[in-house]
């Protein structure tokens, strides 16, 4: 009997240890988990690179850059897809004039933008009232 319990103990570890290596998402988890935004900025720019449309990413790879002071033009485009998508995010306010930045340094003068830009404009004008 003890025999029997063996091989199915490991097929059942070797399953879920072919889960967890195989799968980004799961591995994504345990990252976003312990805290190791390094391996789960590196996930998370594999899966939005091949699957744009999962919305639900972008704020996991937004805290990551925000926390790591990204201002490169990744990090600009995740936070413009958060700000136009209004996907819920903690720091909006503090990367709304970030985008906004941007696309002025872009010369960008669509209505998006402008928009974008008058509502940092008002957004510091509040913050400076107090």
């Amino acid at each position: 009997m003890e025999h029997f319990f063996l091989p199915v103990i490991l097929i059942a570890f070797f399953i879920i240890a072919g889960v967890v290596v195989f799968s980004p998402e799961l591995r994504l988890k345990i990252h976003l988990w312990r805290g190791n935004d390094r391996n789960a900025r590196k996930i998370l720019e594999r899966l939005l690179d091949k699957t744009p449309e999962r919305i639900e990413l972008y704020p996991h790879l937004g805290r990551i850059y925000y926390h790591a002071n990204r201002r490169d033009r990744r990090a600009i485009k995740v936070f413009e897809t958060i700000l136009l998508m209004k996907i819920p995010f903690q720091w909006r306010n503090d990367i709304l004039p970030l985008v906004a930045k941007y696309y002025i340094q872009e010369g960008r003068r669509d209505s998006e933008a402008i928009r974008l830009i008058e509502k940092a404009v008002e957004t510091e004008l509040d913050r400076l009232k107090w």
